[in-house]
């Protein structure tokens, strides 16, 4: 096992090195210091952020890819398999002592069993070699930048041409047709708008057939109009209007409207058109923080004030380090940022208007129908307005019908499950055209896998976004006020784990899969590997292929967005039996001679992806029938003979 564990170990030093390496440059972390040495050690090898390292991080990275045979060599002897000194050189042509178990079937538990063992390792010596190669290409980078003067300087970050194009175009392009809530997902510090496909983006009505005339098609302007009206964000804009009306009705009655301009009632008007959110929890969270944070940072202007005996240069000092408080809470602490926001707010308004009214006069400052206030009673007016406005905003947010996290939170499940369905869907073809050799040369655009490797990049981009959205939401679950039954949010917490497990291993299958083009690429410059042409034969000759998953995601999709029970007889498909059909066709494709090969360590990390992203699929039908249920079309016959007895049909 020592010889097992060394080369792992090893590069995994290495790799954090070549990290270390990077975040030196990049000035994340310091440098490391050096102290006079002598002659001796000046000699020494470089160490990460020296000039040089990349050469020495090289050498280790294609000594532990050497390191394979030896390893290979070593689970040999652990399992009684005697291998000539040179095997590996040429294996076809070698001979070597088999013990028993290799004689067995290949279904036989022990030949299951130790290749189980095999792959693992190969599946280990796969990942930690990619890492490798992954941090190594990093560090190019980076030397790049530093040697460009990128790192040197400080500049100002612009996007692109080509992405401000895509801006233009995405801002200026229609987007009729495509419902709101399908798309936009919401976090706690900004808006992320996903457009999740055909299946969503252009739904089918099943009223009404396309317009075929010029009267439907202008009576359809109608609908449009009214589906517009009827929109979740049209809802959300009634409702801020009604709860901002409610107390700007105040302003506009002959009795109230001296009160309203005296005791500045506009506050709580504008409190109400900015914080309000269409859900009910993430609502609540955020109005207690915008109390929270008016709260503090009125004690801070009472001190920032007071601690200065009210003298203008000292105030302002004060003012000023008050103020970067709430900056470091936008930059440092985005979880809480209606703090920094409100906070920032509430100190200026109050020390700047005691400063305007010391500058301008009394008479001059009241003259627009605000009283004048000392500062002592002006901050808790502040923080009463915005309590006013904060419970105004609240009551319309839950009045006539709360629109909860629970919700939103089934509805971004739904999405997630159909996305993960056309994530798997990209990369089950990618996996069965690699498999093939018919990828073609990605660095043309015009070849298939550089189509297919840029639609599968960019579904994982909205998968991820939507599975980070759901994680948010899921926080803000417990700021909602209990009605009825308790939410199921751990069910939905962990159904959202299995279903981040389950893409990090779709891609895994992927990045292993992409292995197969690289040994074509090499294949082709060196007249070709006969092992990996053998085995893309018996691959295309065996038709692995399941496109049972994606439709299972989609069905799952469907039953949780609808709120409707699962179809019967779902199951999860068994992982395809591909070393058992190799055997068969070839019984010499996968067995000891070319446990060396590259394409064998991809293989053998698809067949283990494979199987554990099957094992989460599991997890996550057994979670969503726990959330929707089933249907059950059996029939149960009982015995009028015996009542007890039931049969089923």
């Amino acid at each position: 096992m020592k010889r097992l564990r060394e080369p792992f170990e090893s590069i995994t030093n290495t790799i954090d090195e070549g990290l270390e390496h990077v975040a030196i440059l990049l000035q994340l972390v310091p440098a490391p210091k050096r102290w006079s040495v002598d002659e001796e050690n000046n000699a020494s090898t470089p160490k990460p952020g020296e000039k040089g390292f990349s050469a020495i991080y090289d050498r280790q990275s294609i000594e532990f890819l050497e390191s394979k045979k030896e390893m290979l060599r070593a689970w040999c002897a652990m399992h009684d398999i005697e291998l000539p000194g040179d095997f590996f050189d040429n294996p076809d042509s070698k001979d070597f002592k088999a013990p028993p178990w290799m004689n067995h079937a290949s279904l036989s538990n022990d030949r299951k069993r130790l290749r189980r063992q095999l792959f693992m390792c190969l599946y280990m010596e796969f990942l930690l070699f990619n890492t490798a190669r992954r941090v190594g290409e990093l560090m190019l980078h980076v030397e790049e930048l530093r040697a460009s003067g990128k790192l040197s300087k400080n500049r100002l970050i612009v996007p692109g041409y080509k992405r401000l194009r895509k801006w233009v175009k995405r801002s200026l392009a229609s987007r009729e047709g495509e419902a709101h809530d399908d798309q936009q997902i919401d976090t706690e510090t900004n808006n992320m708008n996903v457009y999740l496909g055909e299946a969503y983006k252009q739904k089918k009505d099943p009223e009404h057939l396309p317009p075929a005339n010029a009267w439907e098609q202008a009576s359809d302007l109608l609908r449009a109009v009214a589906h517009f009206l009827a929109s979740p964000a049209s809802n959300f804009g009634a409702r801020v209007a009604c709860a901002t009306l409610s107390i700007a009705i105040v302003g506009y009655l002959r009795d109230t409207q001296a009160f309203a301009t005296t005791q500045r009632i506009f506050w709580a008007q504008i409190m109400i058109s900015i914080s309000m959110n269409p859900s009910a929890g993430q609502s609540l969270r955020n109005f207690v923080l915008r109390i929270l944070g008016t709260f503090v940072f009125m004690l801070l202007s009472w001190v920032a004030y007071y601690i200065v005996d009210g003298e203008t240069a000292g105030v302002l000092v004060f003012y000023f380090i008050f103020l970067h408080l709430g900056v470091y809470i936008i930059l440092k602490r985005p979880e809480i940022l209606p703090v920094g926001m409100i906070g920032q707010i509430t100190i200026t308004l109050i020390l700047g208007y005691e400063l305007q009214v010391r500058q301008i006069g009394v008479e001059v400052a009241t003259s627009n129908g605000q009283a004048y206030y000392p500062i002592y009673i002006l901050a808790p007016i502040r923080l009463a307005t915005v309590c006013g406005g904060l419970l105004l905003a609240w009551i319309w947010t839950v009045f006539p019908y709360p629109i909860t996290e629970h919700s939103q939170l089934r509805q971004g499940l739904g999405r997630s499950l159909y996305l993960l369905a056309n994530y798997y869907s990209g990369v089950h073809e990618s996996v069965r055209m690699r498999l093939r050799g018919g990828e073609g040369d990605i660095t043309l655009k015009d070849s298939p896998g550089y189509k297919l490797d840029k639609a599968r990049q960019k579904v994982y981009s909205k998968c991820s976004t939507v599975l980070t959205g759901l994680r948010t939401q899921a926080s803000f679950v417990k700021f909602d006020i209990p009605i009825g039954g308790k939410f199921p949010r751990e069910r939905y917490q962990a159904i959202i784990s299995q279903m981040q497990s389950a893409l990090d291993f779709m891609v895994l299958i992927s990045l292993a899969s992409s292995a197969f083009n690289d040994l074509q690429q090499l294949d082709d410059r060196d007249h070709g590997s006969e092992w990996l042409a053998n085995f893309r034969r018996l691959v295309n000759d065996a038709h692995v292929t399941s496109e049972t998953i994606t439709t299972l995601l989609a069905l799952m999709s469907a039953s949780v967005s609808n709120g409707s029970a699962l179809p019967p007889y779902l199951r999860v498909p068994e992982p395809h039996q591909l070393t058992q059909r190799l055997d068969e066709m070839d019984k010499d494709i996968l067995s000891v001679r070319h446990i060396a090969e590259p394409g064998y360590s991809s293989f053998a990390v698809i067949q283990i992806g494979t199987k554990c992203m099957l094992d989460d699929l599991r997890k996550i039908l057994a979670g969503v029938k726990e959330l929707v249920g089933e249907l059950d079309f059996s029939y149960h016959v009982v015995s009028t003979a015996n009542t007890s007895r039931e049969d089923s049909v």
